[in-house]
């Protein structure tokens, strides 16, 4: 969907944050208890619990929840998903918290290791399918190294890119998307910024492969998240994203979308609308010391309101400027103005 027509530079737009074009889903795992090297920042939740909370977020209508820890009760899920009308946006494969998999799991050297997280990775496709949910996301964290000569990495990229190839010829009905990342937990991850992901992309070669685009990832591993989605989107391999912000050093903090990156959030979603992005929004942001359903509902208003803001400024008006060369600071000139109540003398 194009961005509202602005007749002029001062016209303001209409935005009703209540019939938003995106559709917000949750990832539930982040409900629960969140841990790090140094502390504990939630409570330990059952999957009723979370999802009593996702469905105090407003705006929210789906949620992603991870194979095989969510899934024990199927029955039950459908139950929960029923109660609460919430569709199950992804479902997410956990391949990296397992003994077997400490020295890889798609790209490790023992075959036992592949053979076990293919399966675990075919076998949430056919939980999505069963749910009616058309994707399936993993991000490959045990797929990395800390030090040289520590990984043969003909042999573990070889050993990633035929797993994966297997693993979506299994059912063509749901899609295998994966979130890049460049560290932890270890120092360098094999699929670690957008060019790898394009990469693996072009080797699988399936049309049923494609890419989850973890926003604040993107800013780890130092890029553009519009410009990554922009390359992805040309090949049709933007599937789904995880919306997040970063403060970029290459840490994964997954902080409230735009509290960090505000301009180079707003390009994203200018440049998403411009794509006709259809898609879910799905968000990875983790509460520390606040409650998750406040954080979670702050992510869905920044995104809205972002949004209008955009709108407000007008689509048109934005290409215009960008289009001409060395405008940059009248497109700036223009675009702040936006940030001014109606009488121009105090910020909004």
């Amino acid at each position: 969907m194009k961005g509202d027509e602005v007749s002029n530079d001062n016209e303001i737009q209409d935005y009703d944050l209540d019939n938003s074009q995106w559709r917000f889903s949750a990832n539930a795992s982040f409900f629960g208890a969140q841990r790090d090297r140094f502390n504990e920042y939630q409570p330990a939740r059952t999957l009723d619990e979370k999802f009593e909370l996702v469905a105090h977020v407003e705006g929210i209508t789906g949620v992603e929840l991870k194979y095989p820890r969510d899934f024990g009760d199927v029955d039950h899920v459908r139950t929960l998903l029923d109660d609460y009308e919430l569709t199950l946006s992804a479902v997410n494969v956990n391949t990296k918290t397992s003994r077997l998999f400490q020295y890889g799991a798609l790209s490790a050297r023992r075959a036992e290791a592949r053979r076990v997280a293919g399966e675990r990775l075919r076998e949430g496709m056919d939980v999505a399918a069963d749910f009616g949910a058309e994707i399936v996301t993993t991000c490959p964290l045990a797929e990395g190294y800390d030090y040289p000569f520590q990984v043969d990495y003909a042999e573990a990229w070889g050993h990633f890119v035929e797993t994966l190839r297997d693993v979506v010829s299994h059912r063509s009905d749901v899609s295998l998307v994966l979130e890049y990342q460049p560290h932890e937990p270890y120092a360098k991850i094999l699929l670690a910024n957008v060019g790898k992901m394009l990469h693996v992309c072009a080797e699988v070669d399936a049309p049923n492969f494609g890419a989850n685009l973890d926003v604040g990832h993107s800013f780890a591993a130092g890029e553009s998240p519009a410009e990554s989605a922009a390359m992805l989107h040309r090949k049709g391999w933007l599937r789904y994203i995880h919306t997040n912000d970063n403060t970029g050093e290459g840490g994964d903090w997954d902080m409230i979308s735009g509290s960090v990156h505000f301009w180079d959030w707003l390009e994203l979603l200018y440049t998403l609308e411009q794509l006709d992005y259809q898609g879910w929004f799905s968000a990875d942001i983790r509460p520390k010391d606040f409650g998750p359903v406040a954080a979670y509902s702050a992510n869905v208003t920044m995104i809205q309101r972002m949004t209008a803001f955009l709108h407000r400024m007008g689509a048109d008006r934005i290409a215009a400027l960008m289009a001409e060369e060395g405008g940059t600071p009248a497109l700036y000139d223009y675009m702040s103005q936006f940030l001014l109540d109606d009488e121009g003398g105090t910020f909004a």
